[in-house]
């Protein structure tokens, strides 16, 4: 080798190492340029995306979410393969021999944008895009991607590839609100990631490149040529086999025609809602991703709400109104304007509890919440007229009385403080005579009602309707036995659930444990009980208030379709405006009512029997078909004899009718019946007493 050639070499290699140390010189300053803005990639361990909150009914059925972002986070190893393989071959089919970037697809990208004339393809690696979705803006500039290339090296070198992977699953967005791949299969399929299929699996991973031009409910033959693209992308990387690509490939889309809404109960919701965010804050509640279980049955709610809907549409068109929820709705399209507080349509709330524990199982505060959020079963106070009684007559049960016992169900006035006189009168405005408190209660008899009252006084009756759990105000004269004190359907409702569990009184709770995202307890509901009536006392009033059912106000129930033990009251107020049904079995006790908004007549003789009862026999009849009830049960303390239905007192042969009656033992009456003895006595004739008050026996007036 001459000098001259050897000394050009020496030259060459010269510039050449010094282009080279320059180049990385600049590639080191360029990079150490870039990285002065840069976040370290550690930094993933602490970011916390917002994460939705999950509600659960009682059986573990996820019912409702909570969320500014729709996210759930879910590990890499409960994401099914198909799933996997699919993002990966669309994606970055060299994920996990790269370093973060991918040489090869950069270079294919970039002859792509060379021929477009313009920045058309992207060349991003998932790892790239997790660093773009977390730390950077989605402008296309050349800073842009150098950063973002510089990011994803060094979060390749913190992290695991399956780490990357399972967080990029999680962060990335494929439409119509849904963030991650498990909120995704939610929202485009109903159903949870890993029951996802092969097709589905492809539609989701041709998402995250647009989500918008993609969306298979707007663009469905878009949607399906990305799909198939996919498809073609996993067989083409050995992912699935020739006949499963076909099969695949025509498969149609399987997305649900309506986007899926965890959103169920409204009513219910709210209040856990309310709860919640009072409890814990709005962060927590819409981004901590919370667990939250609640008593709600999700089954028996849409049973509730199914019913009160039907029997409600039933009884718009029975009395013909004009403004029915249907033509209002149609009305409140055109103009506009849909949710307001209140509705001029006839109206229905129902309430459902295990007196055992407090747990409320459904909860419906109206046909709709999106049209009126106004919760009729806990914000609505209204008159609950003769379903008041009970509580007078578990007073008198519980202060010497017998289910009997005789009252006279004669006409009486009473002189109020103003001087004025009130004068009850019955519903059917007539008087029977000498009936047992069990008739009077069965018929629900205003008369019988309020002289029992004026016997026992209404600050002992407002006593016992506040320990079984009344907190409304209560009225303190003889009116409150026709209950014109207002209270609402929940604590009414809880208050005869007393009566169910032998006396005891139990508080509502609806949430039950509240973890956080980690699965940590923060809260779990304690029951919160005390004895509001002795054991005794609540059977014999059950036992009266079946009566309501067999042969009282409520008799409608057995041919509306009751079949299961059940006792309860009816209840309607002065010109039909308000008509409820109370009642319960040995595990369940359920509050219906049915009203307008505005206080303004139902209808002819809508009664409670009439209005409410029909729903209150739907749902309880829907509980027991999953938990059949026995009888009541009986304690100890009570005795049973046979009595005359007449008077009161132990039958006799001769007494035309008899019935078995309960009684705390030792208040039994000791005399047998002295009218049928073989002797004709005269009975007087209920007609007898069908008089004006002038006329009537003289009778004491009462200052109220």
């Amino acid at each position: 080798m001459s000098a001259r050639w050897h000394r050009t070499l020496q030259i060459t290699s010269a510039v050449v190492i010094v282009l080279l140390c320059g180049a990385i010189g600049i590639g080191v300053g360029v990079a150490n340029w870039l990285q002065r803005d840069l976040p370290s990639p550690a930094g993933l361990q602490t970011i916390a995306p917002p994460v939705k909150t999950l509600v659960y009914d009682a059986k573990g059925q996820l019912v409702h979410e909570f969320y500014k972002e729709n996210r759930s986070l879910i590990p890499l190893r409960q994401i099914p393969k198909p799933m996997v393989d699919a993002i990966l071959s669309i994606e970055d089919r060299r994920f996990y021999s790269h370093w973060g970037i991918d040489p090869i697809r950069v270079l294919g990208a970039l002859a792509n944008d060379i021929a477009a004339g313009r920045m058309e393809q992207g060349g991003s690696t998932i790892t790239q895009q997790l660093a773009r979705n977390l730390f950077l803006t989605h402008e296309k500039t050349v800073a842009r991607k150098l950063k973002e290339a510089v990011l994803a090296v060094r979060i390749e070198q913190t992290y695991t590839k399956d780490e990357i992977l399972e967080m990029y699953l999680n962060q990335i967005y494929f439409g119509e609100g849904a963030y991650g791949i498990d909120a995704a299969a939610k929202v485009f399929f109903g159903k949870p990631v890993g029951d996802l299929t092969i097709p589905e699996a492809a539609l989701l991973a041709g998402l995250p490149r647009n989500p918008r031009d993609y969306s298979p409910r707007r663009e469905p033959e878009r949607a399906l040529k990305r799909r198939n693209l996919v498809l073609a992308s996993m067989l083409e990387n050995k992912r699935i086999s020739r006949s499963q690509y076909e099969t695949a490939s025509e498969a149609p889309l399987g997305v649900t025609k309506t986007r899926y809404d965890s959103r169920q109960a409204p009513y219910f919701m709210e209040m856990v809602r309310q709860y919640l965010d009072e409890r814990y804050g709005s962060n927590q509640l819409y981004e901590g991703g919370m667990r939250v279980y609640t008593s709600i049955d999700i089954d028996l709610q849409h049973a509730a709400e199914e019913s009160l809907e039907r029997r409600i549409e039933a009884l718009e068109q029975r009395n013909r109104y004009k403004k029915t929820r249907a033509t209002l709705l149609a009305a409140a399209v055109k103009s506009g304007v849909r949710e307001r507080p209140q509705t001029e349509y006839l109206q229905g709330a129902v309430v459902l509890l295990d007196p055992k524990n407090g747990h409320i199982r459904a909860l419906v505060g109206g046909r709709d919440f999106n049209e009126s959020n106004f919760n009729r079963a806990v914000q609505a106070a209204r008159q609950p007229g003769s379903a008041f009684k009970p509580f007078i007559y578990a007073a008198a049960m519980d202060n010497g009385y017998t289910p009997t016992e005789m009252i006279l169900d004669t006409p009486v006035s009473f002189r109020a403080g103003n001087g004025e006189e009130w004068a009850p009168q019955n519903y059917d405005h007539k008087f029977r005579g000498p009936v047992t408190l069990r008739q009077a209660l069965a018929k629900s008899l205003n008369v019988p009602a309020a002289k029992l009252l004026q016997k026992l006084g209404t600050p002992i009756v407002a006593s016992y309707a506040r320990r079984m759990g009344i907190r409304s105000r209560l009225v303190q004269d003889l009116s409150l036995a026709l209950g014109t004190s207002e209270v609402n359907l929940l604590e009414l409702t809880s208050a005869y659930g007393v009566f169910a569990n032998q006396g005891v009184r139990v508080t509502p709770v609806f949430v039950l444990k509240v973890e956080d995202k980690n699965g940590k307890v923060l809260e779990q509901a304690r029951v919160t009980s005390e004895e509001a009536l002795s054991p005794e006392t609540a059977l014999t009033v059950t036992n009266m208030l079946e009566s309501v059912i067999e042969n009282g106000t409520a008799a409608s129930a057995r041919p509306l379709g009751l079949t299961v033990p059940a006792a309860g009251k009816t209840g309607t107020t002065d010109d039909y405006t308000d008509a409820w049904f109370v009642g319960y079995t040995p595990d369940l006790v359920a509050g219906v009512w049915v009203g307008f908004d505005k206080k303004k007549k139902i209808g002819p003789a809508m009664t409670g029997a009439s209005a409410a009862l029909p729903i209150w026999v739907d749902v309880v009849e829907a509980a027991s078909k999953e938990n059949p009830p026995s009888d009541f049960p009986v304690p100890s303390g009570v005795v049973t004899r046979q009595i005359c239905a007449q008077t009161g007192l132990l039958a006799n042969p001769s007494c035309p009718e008899t019935e078995i009656e309960l009684f705390r033992d030792g208040s039994e009456p000791s005399g047998y019946c002295n009218v049928h003895t073989g002797l004709e006595r005269h009975i007087p004739d209920p007609g007898e007493f069908q008089r004006h008050d002038s006329e009537a026996q003289p009778e004491e007036r009462i200052r109220l």
